[in-house]
């Protein structure tokens, strides 16, 4: 039992849950499973097949000795989950007679291959995984409602996720299902294990499989439980203000959320910072709680083309940011500017500190994931500040070292066969460069045409040199790049 302290004492020792239940590359998840299990929150797990996602359910109700349901969504009726719908006489009424199977006497249930699950079955799952009510009667036993399902199927086979699987079964949830579990994890594959952890899932016995495990969770879950109050009461400074941003911000980047979700994501950051604490001591960062309560709590993480971390820790960052600088007028005028490219633009514009400036410059760059739209940033940022402003070298550093690639004259030589891909992309570049009649001398074509070559071939095997090169074109314009001003 915890001591009534103000705040309350955690061990610094790092415990573990998913590694204690023997599920190898789960580590990482193992603040959003505890947060989930202390709240009470339903969780829903997506995933290839094989990847574990019903055993750690399974191991997770073995420690904390609790009664599961587990039902394949796709295969049950609603008469297995309340049983027989039978006339009471005494009451004239019906009154479901239980089987071993029904929900009743329930403390953890888990609906498995719910994407497979056919839509009446899935309106009749709503209360008893937002409400634990079934028929309109509270489930006064369950406390844990948790899903999973196999990534959707795209339209698009060129979309397939990660692990190259298709599952032309497996449908896209309805949206307000979705917007019912507080938590949608994306759990780890094969491809995301380490060596180590790969050799443990190849070497495992499951008949070495303990029938109870002794983990302590029942105890962590309530240390949880007792600590989110005080947090809850600690975050209320700043809290409120990030949450509204980021789902501003989310708007904007095309993942508009509810305003039930708002409320679930505020829950999520207090309580995955809890279950942080009492897992890896007191210290941890509350942005870094925030984060991952975000990359965990996205509905559309279900949906066939989730929204890429990259993307989702740039906005938290952004949202982070507005929440520290709601009194200044200039920093919140550039946090709000969502296109992180035009957020450069107008910290210069607005007039930021030298210092600012890097800090926006190294955001932008390192949240690009295009390597041609990295490069295009890069020359165009460097020529717009290198000589007026005197950047950190965290900033001035990657800048100058992309753009010597285009802005220096280089000799380079490609062998490639005719009538090849390669030869292809060459023909058309170079197509464009020689009818570039008159502009021979022009500094602006002369870093067009440089930018082009740096990225042949590998770069024009996968994206398009025509919009890359406009892209380039109109970073340029953006940070004030003109013939004139190169003259």
């Amino acid at each position: 039992m915890l001591d009534n302290q103000t705040s309350l004492d955690i061990t610094q020792t790092r415990r573990a849950i998913t590694t204690a239940l023997n599920v190898q590359g789960w580590s990482h998840l193992d603040p959003i499973l505890l947060a989930a299990l202390a709240i009470e929150s339903p969780l829903l797990l997506v995933g290839p097949h094989g990847t574990a996602k019903s055993l750690v359910v399974e191991r997770l109700a073995m420690a904390l000795s609790l009664p599961m349901r587990h039902y394949n969504a796709a295969l049950i009726s609603y008469d297995d989950l309340v049983g027989l719908p039978l006339p009471d006489k005494e009451t004239e009424t019906l009154k479901f007679y239980p089987t071993p199977s029904t929900i009743w006497d329930a403390g953890f249930v888990f609906f498995d291959e719910i994407s497979r699950c056919r839509p009446d079955l899935q309106n009749k799952l709503y209360p008893i995984v937002h409400e634990r009510r079934v028929v309109g009667i509270k489930l006064e036993k369950l406390r844990h409602r948790w899903s999973a399902m196999n990534p959707p199927a795209p339209e698009d086979p060129n979309l397939l996720n990660s692990s190259g699987a298709y599952y032309l079964g497996s449908e896209p949830l309805d949206p307000a299902l979705t917007d019912r579990f507080p938590f949608v994890v994306m759990v780890p594959n094969w491809s995301n294990l380490t060596k180590e952890e790969r050799r443990k899932v190849v070497a495992w016995d499951e008949e070495d499989a303990p029938e109870h495990f002794d983990i302590g969770l029942a105890e962590m879950v309530e240390e949880v439980a007792l600590l989110v109050p005080e947090i809850e009461a600690s975050f209320a400074v700043w809290l409120g203000d990030y949450i509204v941003s980021l789902m501003d911000l989310l708007e904007q980047a095309q993942l508009a959320q509810s305003p039930r979700r708002a409320r679930m994501l505020a829950r999520s950051v207090v309580a995955v910072h809890a279950a942080r604490m009492v897992l890896e001591g007191e210290d941890v960062d509350p942005q870094d709680s925030a984060e991952l309560a975000l990359l965990y709590g996205m509905p559309q993480t279900a949906n066939e083309v989730p929204p890429s971390h990259v993307k989702l820790i740039a906005l938290h960052k952004q949202a982070w940011e507005l929440a520290q600088y709601l009194e200044d007028d200039k920093w919140r005028k550039v946090l709000s500017e969502y296109d992180m490219a035009r957020r450069v633009a107008l910290a210069d514009e607005e007039g930021l500190s030298d210092s600012d400036l890097s800090r926006i410059i190294t955001q932008t760059l390192s949240a690009e994931n295009s390597d041609p739209r990295q490069m295009s940033l890069a020359v165009a940022m460097f020529m717009a500040f290198h000589a007026k402003r005197d950047l950190d070298p965290s900033a001035f550093e990657p800048l100058a070292q992309l753009a010597n690639n285009v802005i220096t004259p280089r000799f380079a030589q490609a062998t490639f066969a005719q009538n090849s891909p390669d030869a292809a992309i060459w023909n058309e570049i170079k197509g464009w460069i020689d009818n570039q009649i008159g502009r021979e001398e022009s500094p602006i074509f002369r870093l067009e045409r440089n930018y082009l070559l740096h990225g042949f071939p590998n770069w024009w095997r996968t994206n398009s040199w025509v919009d890359a090169l406009q892209q380039f074109q109109e970073d340029l314009k953006l940070f004030g790049i003109y013939e004139e001003t190169l003259k």
